[in-house]
């Protein structure tokens, strides 16, 4: 599904639109020319419908150089180590601060435990040790063929997050994983590195960049006035209250 002129969304679960597995996150594939990254990969099962879809948009798997990750959670990184498996083993970049953890299929520290405990995936769902060849702080660029995408630190959601930053044509679109959705909500969770201190740093440190194009790990896209749902979190924070969750309690 074309989003822009080299971007596409090839993967999205049931907090989505349905593409793929029902556990995946957005999973969107950049267009470089000669060659391609996805950020995000999903949560595993659906793996194969993902590189599928990267061929109806007529695009070749095999030119998929770079796996980039904004966080460690199972429904963005769960499907690495089978991605880049199915794929001409990509690297796979990721936070320094998650990287041993993937490395070492931690599931503790990714609060797969809990999550599995609580429901969210299926008891049965198992991290496999994710190779990291790259190793992402701030301020790190990645070149995808002729396309750069910038580095920015987002922690909150959870720790080692990162949020990506494309300027191409005129144009700022930020892949934002989990920090900011649309509308100004966010994702707090009751997990051991979800720190509200750290997401509001996060939020204020993105209030700076004026992006043209908002797209989250889940939820509606907003491809033009991406920056109003970023300044829509930040305008509730100055009135010392807490945005709004983009899943509600139940």
């Amino acid at each position: 599904m074309r989003l822009a002129e080299r971007i596409y969304l090839v993967g999205s679960g049931s907090n989505g639109f349905d593409l793929t597995d029902a556990y995946d996150c957005h999973v969107y594939l950049i267009d470089g020319g000669d060659e391609l990254a996805l950020v995000d990969v999903g949560a595993g099962m659906g793996a194969e419908a993902i590189v599928e879809n990267v061929k109806r948009d007529g695009f070749d798997p095999g030119l998929i150089r770079h796996l980039i990750l904004t966080h460690g959670h199972g429904d963005h990184a769960g499907g690495a180590p089978r991605m880049r498996s199915l794929l001409d083993q990509p690297a796979i970049h990721a936070s320094g601060v998650i990287a041993d953890s993937l490395r070492r299929a931690d599931e503790q520290a990714i609060s797969i435990d809990v999550a599995k405990a609580a429901g969210i995936y299926p008891l049965d769902y198992r991290l496999d040790p994710c190779p990291v060849d790259h190793e992402l702080e701030e301020g790190a660029t990645i070149d995808v063929g002729n396309l750069r995408l910038s580095v920015f630190d987002t922690p909150g959601h959870s720790d080692g997050h990162v949020s990506l930053l494309l300027e191409e044509g005129g144009r700022r679109t930020l892949f934002a994983g989990d920090v900011i959705f649309f509308g100004g909500k966010i994702l707090l969770q009751n997990i051991h590195d979800c720190r509200l201190d750290a997401l509001i740093g996060s939020l204020r440190k993105l209030r700076r960049l004026d992006v043209s194009a908002l797209l989250p790990g889940h939820l509606t896209l907003s491809l033009r006035d991406g920056q109003r749902h970023i300044e829509r979190a930040n305008q509730v924070l100055d009135r010392l209250l807490i945005p709004e969750q983009m899943v509600s309690a139940w």
